[in-house]
């Protein structure tokens, strides 16, 4: 099994000659992905049909490879939004490259490690046209350096303020012992589990401390970023605590923040735009990879409103974080109630059987 990971690293360190030289590749190279995006759309193209004979068709004076990963660009978000439309079922929009990132192969880049104690590599951009090279400085950090002995990837994307670097690793296949748990995530407790723990009580203090900051501001930024070391943090430490996982269900929340319902006031409105849920989800499906444990979700409906005893569902089950079921009379944290039915709904549905066994 293969596991992938990225890091970035920031390019404040380049000349302004040489920034102003790199937006202008930039540029030209946005052109020419929207021209091979104008080319591929409504047409069908694989990556085997991107010959000279294709490229070569827009007018730019980037270089033939240049042009290719361009071209691959492009054909990589064309095929990216025919795959959104069929998993969201909704109505295709051709996709418009914005000019902020270039991903590009090692035909163009080259990282070269530094002779100077200042920096730790030089990546160096080549082949590009108009006798263009551009030799920009890197320097490492902690995050990056914790993937010396991964791979790294051949293929680098520049974006306007930073580099990001892919890493991969191979690891074991997947666990087949060990124990299955279903993790509700939310916003009082970071984290409640079918095993009846409640974890990270803090989340809603962090997340207040970002709402008390003014957006974009510096102090609104840090808040961000402790927020994110927060969830990393309670994460990590849950899966070094629970060695025998082998399984790891969650729910398939999507569009949370999506409109104003009756029963959300501003202030909750205000702290759910605050609470990166994706990010945390995130993290927990990479941690899954990292110990080689299974990881899947489930459709989150009503979770926190049904009995995990009688299977009776009712919104007036729940009240705040107490569930107290209004037929059989059970019991609990809402949160754990919640966490238990998403377990029992995986383990029951079409996928489950192969993981009912611990």
């Amino acid at each position: 099994m293969k596991i992938i990971r990225s890091s970035k690293t920031s390019l404040k360190f380049l000349t302004e000659k040489k920034r102003q030289t790199l937006y202008g590749v930039m540029d030209e190279y946005s052109c020419l992905v929207n021209l091979f995006i104008e080319m591929f759309w409504g047409n069908e193209f694989a990556k085997k049909d991107l010959t000279k004979d294709i490229t070569n068709i827009p007018h730019s004076w980037l270089t033939a490879r240049m042009r290719q990963c361009a071209a691959r660009e492009a054909l990589g978000m064309v095929d990216g939004e025919k795959t959104s439309v069929q998993e969201m079922d909704r109505e295709s929009v051709k996709p418009h490259h914005s000019g902020r990132k270039m991903i590009l192969s090692a035909q163009v880049v080259k990282i070269e490690n530094s002779q100077s104690n200042q920096f730790n590599y030089w990546l160096v951009l080549t082949s590009i046209g108009h006798k263009i090279k551009i030799n920009m400085p890197i320097k490492s950090h902690r995050k990056m350096n914790q993937f010396y002995n991964w791979k790294r990837s051949t293929t680098v994307t520049i974006h306007r303020e930073y580099v990001q670097f892919s890493f991969e690793k191979e690891t074991d296949k997947k666990l087949t012992t060990g124990k299955n748990v279903g993790i509700d995530v939310g916003i009082n407790h970071l984290l409640a589990t079918s095993d009846q723990e409640l974890i990270g009580s803090e989340v809603k203090q962090q997340i207040n401390k970002i709402k008390a900051k003014k957006q974009g501001s510096k102090k609104y930024k840090t808040a961000k970023k402790a927020l994110s070391y927060y969830l990393h943090k309670m994460v990590k430490d849950y899966f070094s605590q629970h060695k025998n996982l082998r399984l790891v269900v969650v729910e398939k929340l999507k569009h949370l923040k999506r409109g104003k319902s009756k029963n959300r006031g501003k202030a909750f409105r205000k702290t759910l735009s605050n609470w990166n849920y994706r990010e945390l989800l995130n993290i927990i499906e990479m941690r899954c990879e990292e110990n080689r444990v299974s990881f899947r979700s489930v459709n989150p409906y009503k979770t926190s409103q049904t009995c995990p005893t009688c299977t009776h569902v009712e919104r007036e089950n729940r009240s705040g974080e107490k569930f107290l079921c209004l037929r059989c009379g059970y019991e609990e944290h809402a949160d754990l109630v919640g966490a238990q039915n998403i377990l029992e709904r995986f383990l029951s549905g079409q996928y489950g059987a192969a993981f009912k066994a611990d």
